[in-house]
């Protein structure tokens, strides 16, 4: 591997993004899943070391000038590991990031799970920004973009190949795959029936089920038993389940699969009809919006099920 940290000295590359634009181009035979440890050495982190302290799940121990580091991370879950050592790196490679405590950063599951935090709050963003760099560099968006290609309809199925193909939770590749799909994709993360989080693409309508509450009976997930490690058909839903639909408008096409998990917990996608097809077939054309999208999920034996 060629790296080395003087790829990284750019304008603009101190940003997550800034950052992982460079090592791609500096490496641009990297694949899936991404070598995480083979590139911290590269850039100057001269060890990883496990970490034994109670309530944190990484940390970094470097100097002022940050001229190498050790990264510590918890034993257990090998993707979440690989996570945190991203995580890890990004505070080591983004020189605004300054430590709690001078040449130590410790961090927790809470700090590794954060997409936001308001402006004043300082380490919060330090936290999101190094959130964010894990994510491009595990998942880089090109190489996710020409697997979504080539996968072409989306099932919940082919989230969790590329969550093993990328050496990823499950978590961090549906926020990836419902962001980068082309299509108009949303995740709701279940346990014991309830709403833990939901991931959307940026064109996909507000979900009105929130946090904490129960899935509405309606939803696939009541109607069908759901049993662990198997992901359900594609069904047809009734779209005001989950979204608002405005008065006196058609209302969209939306469609359900889930995944049974471990633990009472599930994850349900949600799978939206775009308002215009950009590109569609002669045949295509004679047929309803609807029919079209019925059409296109019909491999996966989608249902009418409400």
């Amino acid at each position: 591997m060629s790296l080395s940290r003087m790829d990284l000295d750019a304008k603009g590359a101190g940003s997550p993004e800034g950052l992982v634009a460079r090592i791609l181009k500096a490496e641009p035979g990297l694949s899936a899943p991404i070598p995480i440890e083979q590139l911290c050495r590269a850039l100057d982190i001269t060890d990883i070391q496990d970490l034994d302290s109670e309530g944190f799940e990484g940390g970094l121990i470097t100097d002022t000038e940050r001229s190498a580091g050790i990264i510590l991370a918890r034993k257990g879950y090998p993707y979440r590991c690989r996570f945190t050592i991203a995580h890890e790196l990004a505070h080591f490679l983004i020189p605004t990031h300054m430590p709690d405590i001078p040449g130590r950063f410790l961090c927790s599951r809470a700090d590794m799970a954060r997409l936001s935090a308001s402006e004043s709050d300082r380490r919060g963003r330090m936290e999101v920004q190094a959130n964010r760099f894990a994510s491009l560099l595990l998942i880089p968006p090109p190489l996710l973009r020409s697997r979504l290609v080539d996968l072409k309809d989306p099932n919940i199925s082919q989230m969790v190949q590329l969550a093993e193909d990328f050496e990823v939770s499950k978590q961090a590749m549906a926020r990836a795959y419902a962001q980068y799909h082309q299509e108009l994709i949303a995740f709701v993360f279940i346990k014991a029936g309830k709403v833990l989080f939901t991931y959307k693409h940026s064109k996909f309508p507000f979900i009105v089920v929130r946090q904490g509450t129960p899935i509405p009976e309606r939803s696939l997930f009541r109607r069908k038993p759901v049993r662990r490690g198997d992901a359900s058909e594609i069904a047809e839903c009734i779209p005001d389940v989950w979204i608002d639909v405005e008065r006196g408008r058609p209302a969209p096409g939306l469609f359900e699969q889930v995944l049974g998990q471990r633990d009472d917990y599930a994850i349900l996608m949600l799978w939206l009809e775009r308002a215009e097809e950009e590109e569609e077939s002669d045949e295509e054309a004679e047929m309803t919006s609807k029919e079209r999208l019925r059409s296109r999920i019909g491999r996966y034996g989608a249902q009418r099920t409400y």
